[in-house]
């Protein structure tokens, strides 16, 4: 540094620095408009801080809501888990009355009547068979025999037109 005679300090610097800073201050200046650039920023700020206040009180909201939902959760699986106990044990129930209570005497009217059907349809079948056979037979019969002559076709007369 270099003192001069009125105790003021100078320096030597480059310019080119100095330079930057204006055109940089410049263009600061230009953007903010006249002090309206701060105004501008600090309404969006607030607007933001608004929005985000809002989606935390929403937030919030649905936070308590699904907690509350959770809350009930418990009872209801008590309550599925029960409802499902009472169901197998009905299954079990069932089961057993199903295997105890199928006896001979039980089943007896059914395999009778699955014997009577089964009787019935050897009749129909023994049946089918015969008629069968007697076809098979008028069948041989008729192509022996010689066949008879048809009588001619008489021509038809056209019907008279109606005027």
């Amino acid at each position: 540094m270099v003192m001069t005679e009125e105790d003021k300090e100078y320096e030597l610097i480059p310019i080119s620095p100095i330079r930057r800073l204006e055109k940089r201050l410049d263009r600061v200046e230009k953007t903010s408009s006249g002090g309206n650039f701060s105004k501008d920023l600090l309404d969006d700020v607030v607007d933001i801080v608004r929005m985000n206040q809002m989606l935390v009180d929403e937030l919030a909201k649905s936070n308590d809501a699904l907690r509350i939902e959770l809350s009930k959760l418990p009872g209801r699986l008590d309550e599925l888990i029960t409802n499902t106990k009472e169901l197998v044990s009905f299954i079990k129930a069932s089961g057993e009355q199903e295997v105890t209570g199928m006896g001979p005497e039980t089943m007896k009217p059914v395999v009778d009547k699955l014997d009577e059907l089964v009787k019935e349809n050897k009749k129909m079948s023994d049946k089918n068979d015969a008629l069968l056979e007697l076809l098979d037979d008028v069948g041989r019969k008729l192509r022996r025999s010689k066949p008879m002559p048809r009588p001619p076709n008489k021509p038809q007369r056209p019907l008279p037109i109606k005027v």
